[in-house]
């Protein structure tokens, strides 16, 4: 684990600053993290709990940045993760049509729900979403200007709702895809029996004693994999959420403590806390009220996810969300990290996802800095024991040195 003695050492060989910008240690951070998870707790999207942690943000960031909003947006949060159960139905519903009724009906309940999947979890339409309940969230944004004329603008961004506990995928982290790929594969092979049944009916051949004995033997796996999905997905409990995603906000607040009085000559800065990151529809709602903006204003985004971490992983791609991160923004942010001397591996995140998938997949310049424990998932990662006594408050001061390195090397491009 990146501890506060290796955060030091490699500072103190810096040539561009030898005095540590932020605290090595992050107690401020951590202090402030603690704030929110004692007095407000878990902070599900669309409930007052994450309003009340955006109010408190916004009172922070008032008294650092020249201008501060709360953004308001609407959508149905439970949408993103409970549409599972619209598929579990529709699996069911294949099997009763294959068994009683026609298998052509069968293949086609089997369509609808892969096609929601992918509609829904990996392009993040919102075609169900109407079946659930709307809810109001707000971004909190903070800008901050250069002391001379602004030719760049980046965005700095973390989350601060939380998420619900996630029983199977906290466990079983990027083996969890397996099951999800298994389900993936017996549907289209049940998908495809009822074609080929249907098409042998229409022959009049009568003889299906085989096609029929495949299909019922890979419904067996398939029910299984399903209800195991649906059932322990998620829980009804909400977790803290002090690394996912407190940790990046803390970090986005503390670089921002330190503009105040280090302004950059020619960037603006936009300090961003996202509401809805857990259901995917905050930033999405962002990206459609500014992208006009961000694309004529060529606009970075670096956002932050799990800090407290055992290593650090800059994004090329997210695959769960079929977003690439733009190649310009990811090798200022690598040139940055060689600076400080400090260990990023830069690669595809291939499990779970973050806000910059919804600015990727526009074309807005966005990649994302995660957090990652040894075994390839974020530390405590959608679980109660997300709180924030296990944070390290060293590897988080080091993500928001390496976003300070980021805007004043920026700053350097830009004169």
């Amino acid at each position: 684990m990146i501890g506060s003695e290796i955060f030091v050492g490699w500072l103190t060989e810096l040539n561009v600053k030898k005095i540590p910008r932020i605290d090595p240690s992050g107690k401020r951070m951590i202090k402030f993290i603690n704030n929110i998870c004692e007095n407000i707790g878990p902070r599900i999207g669309g409930t007052k709990e994450e309003k009340d942690a955006g109010d408190l943000i916004y009172k922070e960031m008032s008294l650092i940045c020249d201008s501060v909003e709360q953004e308001e947006f609407t959508c149905h949060p439970q949408g993103f993760l409970d549409f599972i159960w619209i598929i579990v139905a529709l699996y069911f519903g294949g099997i009763i049509t294959y068994i009683f009724l026609h298998p052509l009906i069968s293949s086609f309940l089997f369509i609808l729900g892969l096609g929601i999947y992918f509609v829904q979890q990996l392009l993040l339409w919102e075609v169900v979403d109407f079946l659930y309940p709307k809810k109001t969230s707000y971004h909190i944004i903070g800008k901050i200007k250069p002391s001379m004329e602004v030719k760049k603008l980046i965005l700095i961004s973390g989350h601060h709702d939380s998420a619900y506990e996630f029983p199977l995928l906290s466990k079983l982290g990027e083996k969890s895809k397996f099951l999800i790929f298994g389900l993936v594969f017996i549907t289209v092979l049940n998908i495809l029996l009822g074609v080929l049944k249907t098409i042998l009916l229409f022959n009049k051949l009568t003889n299906l004693f085989l096609i029929d004995l495949i299909q019922y033997f890979s419904f067996v796996p398939g029910i299984i994999l399903i209800l195991i999905l649906g059932m322990f997905l998620r829980s009804n409990r909400g977790v803290l959420g002090a690394n996912d995603n407190l940790s990046a906000v803390s970090a986005v607040l503390e670089v921002g403590k330190y503009l105040v009085n280090n302004l950059p000559e020619n960037v603006e800065v936009w300090l961003i806390s996202f509401a809805g990151e857990e259901h995917m529809r905050g930033s999405k709602r962002f990206v459609s009220l500014h992208k006009e903006e961000l694309i004529e204003r060529n606009a970075f985004l670096f956002n932050l996810e799990c800090l407290s971490a055992e290593t650090f992983l800059l994004a090329t791609r997210e695959t769960m969300f079929l977003a690439k991160h733009s190649l310009p923004l990811i090798q200022i942010i690598e040139k940055a990290a060689i600076k400080l001397e400090l260990s990023v591996t830069v690669k595809p995140l291939t499990f779970a996802g973050s806000d910059a998938a919804n600015f990727s997949r526009k074309g807005i310049h966005a990649t994302t800095l995660f957090g990652l424990s040894t075994n390839g998932v974020p530390m405590d990662w959608h679980t109660l024991q997300d709180t924030p006594e296990r944070l390290n408050g060293a590897s988080i001061a080091c993500a928001a040195e390496l976003v300070l390195q980021v805007i004043y090397d920026l700053d350097e491009l830009a004169k």
